[in-house]
């Protein structure tokens, strides 16, 4: 729900709650299955945490754990870059990875996200990698690129029409996660050039990486 209304502020009214899924509703529906019952700690704001509310888990802000009492917490979840103490949290996540041997949920594999035109500011999925290096554990990824969002969309677009994969467009402004995801999937790709990954260094990164997008567009936006 909050992400159609963050579309609708901006004026694209088309963009219904139904039409939308994020590794989010992958991240919730692996915690049903595999955790099930129990306290989820996770790095994020409130309203992100809505993943996790499910009626048998309850979440739980690293700002409001006790590190000498976590016992209790079954998994932890990587949901957004705000709703934390960069310093504080981030220590205090590290420390309960080195006291509990749980799962680790990265809702949001993206390193970085576009804040203005020339600049960027530190993701989720960039804070998530940063502690994977620090405690030496692997931690489950649900975002793009992994191929679970890419099926989870597909099915349910099959659901509603039948639809190829020749006929579908993946449109994204990264290339190791929305161009890399798409191609690995089978679809077409277009990398937008308005957000990570900007017109003077498109070239160099798609030589660099090896991820060759269908199309390079300078905006993700239609005029007629």
């Amino acid at each position: 729900m909050q992400l159609a209304e963050s579309y609708h502020r901006l004026g694209v009214s088309e963009i219904k709650a139904e039409h939308i899924i994020s590794s989010g509703l992958l991240a919730q529906e692996f915690l049903t299955q595999k955790v099930r019952r129990g306290t989820v700690a996770y790095l994020g704001t409130p309203d992100s945490a809505s993943y996790i509310d499910t009626g048998t888990l309850t979440p739980l802000p690293i700002s409001e754990l006790d590190i000498d009492d976590c016992d209790h917490v079954e998994a932890l979840v990587f949901l957004d870059d705000e709703g934390f103490d960069w310093k504080t949290d981030l220590n205090k996540t590290i420390n309960l990875l080195r006291k509990r041997n749980i799962p680790v949920i990265v809702s949001n594999t993206d390193a970085t996200y576009p804040v203005s035109k020339n600049q960027v500011a530190m993701a989720i999925g960039g804070i998530a990698k940063m502690i994977e290096n620090s405690v030496g554990k692997q931690f489950i990824r649900f975002g793009k690129p992994e191929t679970q969002l890419f099926i989870y969309a597909y099915d349910y677009i099959r659901s509603i029409q039948p639809v190829m994969k020749h006929e579908i467009l993946m449109v994204g402004d990264t290339l190791h996660t929305d161009i890399l995801g798409g191609n690995k999937f089978g679809l077409d790709t277009a990398l937008v050039l308005t957000g990570n990954t900007q017109a003077e260094d498109a070239a160099a990164r798609i030589s660099s990486s090896g991820i060759i997008p269908t199309y390079i567009c300078e905006s993700a936006v239609v005029t007629y």
